[in-house]
């Protein structure tokens, strides 16, 4: 047995392999366990290892797993037992990592020319670094029987670290335990560095996981480019036949990691990166859903033009457009640009930087179906160049000219191998004449036979893990409320199976769990029914009678049960009031307890009172009755339009195709159209029309037996806020990253925090213009409503919940779940006294009384705030819009020198502002939240937006004019509800209002004489 001090220097090698290879790191990239030189030679200074690298490290593994000519494990998997049993070891270093390092070593020796060893031989070579035999048999046994635990922990300990060291890649599809180390030293970093750009290239989308099948594919064509960027050495690997699942699967996982962002200085010689598309959205609102499309541009991250770009018009006017950006190094054009959906689907879309008369233009080219796939990064559907397995898309179909009915042959076609629930729509608000819309589509097969290219994927075999709410993290995971489906389609096999197994266990061994199979190709397991806890789970995907998986993933669930590890360090938010600095009743701000001032925290306020009398009687009058403004709208842009005998007006591309020799067949074939340059891939293990069945192995999926696509928004509600549970707080994005899975258009990921905030259940801090900067989940509390009932607010992880609801019923108590769209569910208890909800009070759960009327009782007056408000010099702007408040309407303006509330544009930027008279004078503005501004303006005129409806006790606004920050909080308290969109009858003009109900009349006075003074 080797003796304590070889076992500290060898764990001292561990640590310092974690340190160098592993380090912290600001972004959740993929790491690698890759010795290079440079590396090896940091982890020997770290060590003080003065010798060579390589033999300091062989020399202290064999101390502690060599003994004579005997190879052992044994102790090692002790001490790695003992790790992972307690989470506070598990902060540190795997003890497995300095072995780990040497098993690399011997698969980057590999290959070498050097020995008398076969290429391809791995075993000897480990057993050499070791100082054993070639032909070890210790080596041969004992590695294989714990490679996949040694290796699952180092995997593990990065994922408990939620990818403060980087997310794990050492995953094996064949070649089971030699895949493991082959995997960390295959690519080396130069060229992982390099595959953005191939990614680019090729128009694969961030975060996109694929087989690494698929990846062959594209990865055997951009090989054969003259222009490939990868080095000399991958180049030959590719060569090779054995290496290039391998290399694949190393893609495979970059692409799951790549935000989107190509590497600077390396972007000028390579083809076709400047990639000018198309994204669609469907909005959900009040008034019904309608489609949104836009332009997108993709560029490199050195580009400067700051999204200001010209389009040339029908006309042949080059016209200014405005694109801003998004996550993931995309462009998009404004939600407010006016450009005519039609033209951009029908014309050639010509694009340039702003004043670059030399710069030869982007160009779109018109097609006749138009492939959209749902880019999880963006919250929305990019254009591709066709249709990917399994994963949620819609279709844009021509159904004009000369195309014909084109629909209705791409209709019967998904019929055979799309999933059971798509919809096609012939008309829908947005949708241009003309045009179809297929949406709720995913595609399980290619089709037998079509023309249409874009139905065809690239893909023969696929795993894919979707729908649900993913928690924004730094490595990939789902809530357990809305936990996503397993979708999988197989045609190269006569079967498929999928298991699903717990990376739990004490080794880190999978214990399969489950295990679904089928003989039709496809099939969807929808994870909800299964009733799955947090954890980690293997999904595993085999084709036939294999043994090895065809795709494997790991899917982690969480919930608030499960707390993100940054859950403590989450910075502590309250609403915090002083007499002298109001402006805490529109933004948290990270507390202190040692400040003082009146406290709001959720539902509970503490502090006393402001001490504002009423001095107002609120009525049902309303000051904004008089006709809206007549405003002019917007020309579209008309982009140019084709000659319409054209092959981008018909479809009709004239491919050319290079000349088939013979040999190899190509993974899939590339044609370019002659006249107009569009490019067209085609797989090239599509079966030809004269060849048999029997000639090529291919099964027909079933689709007809899956279970047919469906949404459910009441779920992804709840699941959302579990979610932000799950992370106890975070930056803006994190909360947008959540709504946007629910609806991705700028509206509602806007709207969604004021939701939630108005409920209580997060606190936002917010910049003086009203943006999110960051949120905390509010503390858990029973806020009691007037008619007794106690709502659920802030954090309710599942078991507390449970625990509260058995007390409650116990004393007589009734649990209630109200369903309600546009919010969470509604958790109550009732049927309880106030002395009873006050019982249910404990060290971990408050409870607030009234606390919608106590919450306006420390609100300050909308003046004092208007004074506290931070000026800022008046700003230059494109164009503006000023609020009549008497029609509660905007109009356009082109003086901004009166008091009053105004909305300026300017590039991609929309700037609310409120100006006072002092404002005029002096030169300044105040930047605002726009419900804020609006309200603002009506006080500057000595009215207010504000009706009250004293039969109802209901507080009525315009829409568009939500109550501002504690202000909304104390209205929705009334009642646990959002405002109600309503409509209201004034002056013989019925317009669109928010309600606010159950406020008494001293609530609503005192709210009148708040927005008054």
């Amino acid at each position: 047995m080797a003796g304590d001090e070889a076992w500290n220097r060898y764990l001292t090698w561990s640590d310092a392999v974690a340190s160098v290879a592993f380090p912290l790191i600001d972004e959740p990239l993929p790491v690698y366990l890759d010795l290079e030189d440079e590396v090896l030679r940091a982890i020997a200074l770290e060590v003080r290892c003065l010798g060579d690298p390589r033999e300091g490290l062989g020399t202290t593994v064999r101390d502690v797993t060599v003994r004579g000519s005997s190879f052992s494990l044994d102790g090692l998997m002790r001490r790695q037992r003992e790790w992972s049993l307690s989470r506070e070891s598990r902060r540190g270093a795997p003890p497995s990592l300095a072995f780990l390092a040497l098993t690399v070593l011997a698969a980057e020796d590999m290959g070498r020319a050097e020995d008398d060893i076969s290429p391809i031989a791995y075993y000897p070579r480990l057993a050499s670094l070791l100082g054993l035999p070639h032909d070890s048999y210790d080596v041969r046994h004992q590695y294989p029987q714990r490679a996949e635990a040694l290796w699952g922990s180092l995997n593990r300990w990065l994922d408990e670290l939620d990818g403060t060291r980087g997310t794990p890649t050492a995953y094996a599809l064949r070649h089971r335990y030699v895949g493991l180390p082959l995997s960390q030293a295959l690519v080396r970093e130069g060229d992982r560095r390099k595959l953005p750009l191939f990614f680019a290239q090729y128009g694969l989308a961030a975060g996109m996981e694929l087989a690494p099948e698929v990846l062959q594919r594209y990865l055997d064509a951009w090989f054969g480019l003259e222009s490939c960027t990868a080095s000399a050495p991958l180049k030959r690997l590719w060569a090779r036949d054995s290496a290039r699942e391998r290399i694949a699967t190393v893609a495979s996982v970059e692409l799951v990691g790549w935000d989107g962002t190509l590497p600077e200085g390396e972007t000028s010689d390579a083809p076709q990166l400047q990639r000018l598309g198309l994204l669609a959205q469907v909005r959900q609102g009040f008034m019904g859903s309608s489609l949104d499309i836009a332009l997108t541009l993709r560029q490199s991250a050195t580009d400067d033009h700051e999204g200001q770009m010209e389009v040339e018009s029908r006309s042949d006017v080059w016209l200014p457009l405005t694109f801003m950006p998004g996550v993931a190094n995309l462009w998009r054009t404004t939600h407010s640009e006016s450009v005519d959906v039609a033209s951009v689907l029908e014309g050639v879309v010509k694009l340039r930087p702003l004043g670059s008369d030399s710069t030869e233009p982007s160009r779109h080219y018109p097609r006749t179906i138009v492939p959209f796939v749902l880019d999880e990064m963006q919250s929305a559907f990019l254009e591709q160049e066709r249709l990917q397995l399994n994963v949620d898309s819609m279709l844009l179909i021509r159904d004009s000219g000369k195309a014909g009915a084109v629909s209705v042959r791409v209709e019967d076609i998904l019929q055979t191998c799309a999933r059971p629930g798509f919809t096609v729509h012939r008309t829908f608000p947005g949708l241009p004449s003309g045009w179809v819309l297929i949406t709720d589509l995913q595609l399980f097969g290619a089709p037998a036979v079509t023309k249409y290219n874009e139905l065809v994927p690239l893909a023969r075999d696929q795993l894919t893990i979707a729908g649900g709410m993913r928690i924004p993290s730094r490595v990939r995971k789902w809530s357990s409320v809305a936990p996503p489906e397993l979708r999988a389609s197989v045609e190269s096999q006569p079967s498929l199976r999928i298991t699903l197994s717990t990376l739990d266990g004490e080794d880190d061994t999978a214990e399969e769990l489950r295990e679904w199979t089928s003989e039709r190709g496809a099939f969807v397991v929808p994870l909800s029914e299964i009733g799955l806890g947090d954890g980690d789970y293997r999904v595993s995907l085999f084709g036939g009678n294999a043994k090895s998986a065809i795709q494997q993933t790991t899917l982690r669930l969480r919930s608030a049960d499960t707390v993100d590890t940054g859950w403590a360090s989450v910075a502590r938010l309250t609403y915090r009031i002083w007499s002298n600095d109001p402006l805490g009743a529109l933004s948290a701000q990270e507390d202190d307890p040692e400040s003082g001032g009146l406290i709001v925290d959720g539902t509970l306020v503490a502090g006393g009172e402001q001490g504002v009398v009423p001095d107002k009687r609120a009525t049902a009058t309303v000051s904004w009755s008089q006709e809206r403004p007549f405003s002019e709208s917007l020309v579209p842009i008309q982009v140019g339009s084709p000659d319409p005998t054209s092959c981008v007006a018909t479809g009709a591309h004239h491919l050319e195709y290079p000349t088939f020799y013979g040999g190899h067949q190509p993974k899939y074939i590339e044609g370019t159209c002659k006249y107009c340059g569009l490019v067209k891939r085609s797989p090239g293990w599509i079966r030809p029309a004269w060849r048999s069945r029997r000639q090529v192995s291919t099964v027909t999926v079933e689709v007809g037996d899956l279970p047919p696509v469906q949404g459910d928004a009441h779920l992804l509600w709840d699941a959302s806020l579990d979610a932000l549970m799950n992370m106890g707080g975070g930056g803006a994005s994190s909360m947008t990253s959540v709504a946007a899975q629910i609806d991705g258009t700028a509206l509602f990921t806007s709207g969604y925090p004021r939701v939630l905030e108005e409920l209580g259940h997060v606190a936002i801090e917010r910049e003086s213009d009203g943006t999110p900067l960051r949120w905390e989940i509010s503390p858990t509390c029973l806020s009691v409503r007037a008619d007794g009932a106690a709502d659920f607010i802030g954090y309710w992880p599942a078991a507390l919940r449970n625990a509260i609801r058995e007390q409650a019923e116990a004393m007589g108590g009734t649990y209630q779940v109200v369903r309600r769209d546009g919010a969470p569910s509604r958790h109550s208890l009732v049927g309880l006294g106030p002395e009873e909800v006050a019982a249910l009070a404990n060290d971990s759960v408050s409870v607030a009384q009234t606390a919608s009327s106590l919450m306006l009782r420390v609100l300050p007056r909308l003046s004092s705030l208007a004074s506290a408000l931070p000026r800022m010099p008046m700003p230059g702007y494109t164009n503006a819009q000023r609020y009549d408040v008497r029609s509660a309407a905007w109009t356009p303006t082109g003086d901004v020198a009166y008091p009053g509330a105004y909305r300026l544009r300017r590039g991609f930027e929309t700037l609310d502002l409120f100006r006072s008279k002092e404002d005029i004078s002096m030169g300044t503005a105040v930047p605002a939240s726009v419900y804020l501004t609006k309200y603002l303006a009506a006080n500057g005129l000595g009215i207010s937006l504000m009706t009250y409806l004293p039969e109802k006790g209901a507080v009525v606004v315009p829409r568009g004019c939500d109550l501002p920050g504690l202000y909304g909080r104390a209205l929705v308290l009334a009642e646990g509800e959002p405002p109600q969109h309503g409509a209201l009858t004034v002056a013989e003009r019925r317009r669109n209002c928010l309600i606010y109900p159950g406020i008494p009349q001293e609530d609503a006075d005192l709210l009148l004489t708040l927005l008054t003074s």
